[in-house]
């Protein structure tokens, strides 16, 4: 089958394409172009309606306020092949680097790294971001939004706060939020959101006992909505938790790669198979050796424990994020550095990718979103 699929990408003053709108066919890899939004300013990650009909993105804005003070988040109706804004509002720092959708659909979650900022925007009854949200440039309500403070021992990225990732619960219980700088994935009580962002220290994963210094990135859940997997980007880890409705208790930590890949990259994002038996982490090679590659563990959904599965090269600079088309038989790759989107083939038993399409001069493609 043919899905739409939506790629966020950077831009700059000569790249303005920052969504791409491609076609891509789930039984051959294959992949095209249709169309650009030219309009927005780095509208890396985005979040998409269960029904297909909306699709927010983060970005930038002069308007929103001085330099460093540009970042919000945008809305659109999906028409077809078209998508046409909605609205925008300030986030009041820099671009976020991570949104997503409630399980309800009625609240937008997201990260800032920069300034170490998170926060959640509720959605109008017609699903554009509701503007109540928004204050004068610079200037947030602190109901909605919370700011990190602290740093690590692994300097000089842990110099202060980064948040780099926030999602849900599937309970919807919970706002996550996880720090890079802070070792701790922080749980806001995401269900009494309307009285302001409280920790709730009780259900926050403190990663510090047993990988201090790793600087966890991104988390994501096993569909059985029973398991978390957090991916920590300087460490090169992978661990997972059992969630019990109250906690998080740790189950597994997996080294992502060895020997000398492990000190030349940084890993970056993290999925789950469709079907929750296996797990993926992508390793950027910062020295640019070789060695950017997806790292594969079979996962025991009852227990939550991995297996490593493979390590397989991209063939290409790095994988900062990656999706893979409905059904699970090809992955679409953003090779950042290299301005390529790269579709590969995908052997379940083997963990290996092996490269079928590929469309170069995309500038620093990033994030995968398909249509289904």
């Amino acid at each position: 089958m043919k899905y739409i699929t939506y790629v966020g990408s950077y831009t700059d003053a000569t790249h303005k394409s920052g969504i791409h709108i491609v076609e891509s066919d789930s039984e051959t890899g294959d992949f095209r172009v249709l169309g650009v939004v030219d309009t927005l300013e780095s509208p890396t990650y985005m979040a998409l309606t269960r029904d297909g009909t909306r699709l927010y993105t983060v970005l930038g804005q002069q308007s929103f306020g001085p330099n460093g003070r540009q970042g919000g988040l945008a809305s659109f109706a999906v028409r077809g092949e078209r998508l046409d804004f909605i609205n925008a509002i300030p986030t009041g720092w820099t671009i976020p680097c991570h949104v997503s959708l409630d399980p309800s659909e009625r609240t937008l979650v997201y990260a800032e790294y920069s300034c170490g900022t998170a926060g959640y925007a509720n959605l109008a009854p017609d699903r554009s971001i509701d503007t109540a949200f928004a204050g004068a440039p610079g200037e947030i309500n602190p109901r909605f939004q919370v700011q990190h403070v602290g740093d690590g021992p692994n300097k000089p990225r842990q110099d202060k706060a980064h948040a780099h990732c926030s999602i849900v619960t599937p309970d919807g219980k919970f706002q996550l939020v996880v720090d890079l700088t802070l070792d701790q994935i922080k749980a806001y009580d995401f269900k009494n959101r309307d009285r302001g962002m409280k920790e709730v220290p009780t259900a926050t994963i403190d990663t510090r006992s047993f990988a201090p210094g790793a600087g966890p990135r991104h988390i994501v859940f096993h569909p059985n909505g029973k398991f978390a997997f957090v991916i920590f980007e300087l460490g090169n880890l992978v661990a997972s938790f059992r969630y019990t409705g109250r906690n998080f208790v740790h189950v597994d930590t997996r080294p992502l790669l060895e020997g000398d890949a492990m000190k030349a990259c940084k890993a970056a994002a993290v999925k789950v198979s469709e079907d929750g038996t296996q797990l993926f982490c992508s390793n950027r090679d910062i020295s640019r050796s070789g060695y950017d590659s997806i790292t594969v563990f079979n996962v025991d959904p009852s227990t939550g424990k991995m297996e490593f599965l493979n390590n397989a090269k991209v063939g290409g600079a790095y994988p900062r994020d990656f999706e893979f088309m409905p059904g699970g038989k090809f992955c679409l790759v953003g090779l950042k550095e290299d301005w390529r989107i790269a579709s590969f083939a995908y052997d379940k038993a083997k963990g290996t990718f092996t490269q079928v399409a590929k469309m170069e001069g995309i500038y620093r493609p990033l994030f995968f979103k398909f249509k289904v």
